[in-house]
């Protein structure tokens, strides 16, 4: 994970310098994709997604694809249904403390989110812990799908579920869930249940980008330029506690005491990011180091600096001359 003595070196130069980088935006908080053009290199047909999707999932037999997500999980509620089990739906999502309970009386359908995972034995133990109490497994690879791995979530952390819910998303608002699974599949949605074309598409080209460019290797690459960013930037700024990243590096979190105000003063800087950062395929590394660093550096400088309690979120100009710092004297104190 250490960098390269040519990284290195770029890493010194740009905590020296602390230029402004009033480049373009860079935004790891978005959960639509942007599609990277210079990999797509031929049109995908909308009847290709159910194909590719289980070439993905090898082991699902058959797919079914909704115009809503909420329809893919009422289908697979009345899957449940179907097989003597209750109707509700139990989402359960490691990393974030929720219990494993419904609502809506005894749940029959175990919906499990991997995206604020920590490890794989928290994962299988709340698979173990819902097989244990007799409800139908789904995944949610919403988020995971094409980030995590190969196989999203299920390959990763060796899961074998009974079905998969895919509902990304897709550019212009477009809305799709699949569902997709083993044994005895759901009716065929009828057509106004069905999505659109545009939306088809869009998750079809999604997938076969998933496919044959390996974005989850894409995603880690840009996940080990997050994270020796931070870890250098933040060693220079003495930060300790203050803000940190965790977690696979193609689905990473960032968490730490100062994380808020951290995340606004990036966000100052042209770098959104969220507790869960989803970071931006259409970057490649070397435009992520010349992007990304600069912001990140900038951001831990003027964290260290920001008085604890101040209103990050309002700029670091409005929080006034006593706290305000000059790119100049923000390294001077800190070399103090």
């Amino acid at each position: 994970m250490d960098p390269s003595p040519k990284q290195l070196e770029l890493l010194a130069s740009i905590w020296e310098s602390q230029a402004q980088d009033d480049g373009p935006l860079v935004d790891y908080s978005d959960p639509c994709f942007t599609i990277p053009l210079a990999v797509v290199t031929h049109p995908v047909e909308p009847e290709t997604l159910a194909e590719h999707f289980l070439s993905q999932w090898g082991w699902a037999q058959w797919v079914r694809i909704y115009a809503k997500p909420p329809q893919a999980v009422l289908a697979a509620s009345r899957l449940a249904a179907d097989q003597g089990r209750p109707k509700a739906v139990s989402w359960i999502a490691p990393g974030t403390g929720q219990p494993l309970s419904s609502p809506g009386g005894d749940p029959g359908v175990a919906m499990l989110r991997c995206d604020w995972a920590s490890n794989a034995e928290e994962v299988r133990l709340n698979a173990e812990e819902a097989r244990r109490q007799g409800m139908l497994l789904v995944v949610d690879e919403s988020t995971t799908g094409v980030r995590l791995a190969r196989g999203g979530a299920c390959a990763a952390y060796d899961l074998e579920p009974d079905l998969v819910l895919w509902a990304p998303s897709l550019p212009g608002g477009r809305t799709l869930g699949l569902l997709a699974g083993k044994g005895t599949p759901p009716p065929e949605p009828p057509q106004s249940a069905r999505p659109g074309p545009a939306a088809r598409e869009a998750a079809a080209v999604l997938m076969d980008l998933a496919r044959r460019d390996d974005l989850p290797a894409r995603m880690e690459t840009l996940g080990r330029n997050l994270l020796m960013g931070l870890t250098y930037f933040g060693r220079q700024a003495h930060l300790g506690d203050e803000v940190s990243l965790e977690g696979p590096l193609s689905l990473p979190r960032l968490k730490g005491r100062r994380l808020w105000a951290f995340m606004a003063l990036a966000a100052e800087e042209r770098l959104r990011l969220a507790p869960l950062v989803l970071l931006d395929a259409s970057l490649d590394q070397e435009d992520a180091e010349e992007l990304v660093w600069p912001r990140l550096a900038r951001a831990c400088a003027r964290l260290r600096v920001l008085p604890e309690g101040e209103m990050a979120p309002l700029g670091w100009r409005d929080a006034g001359p006593s706290t305000y710092r000059a790119v100049g004297e923000i390294l001077k104190h800190i070399q103090e």
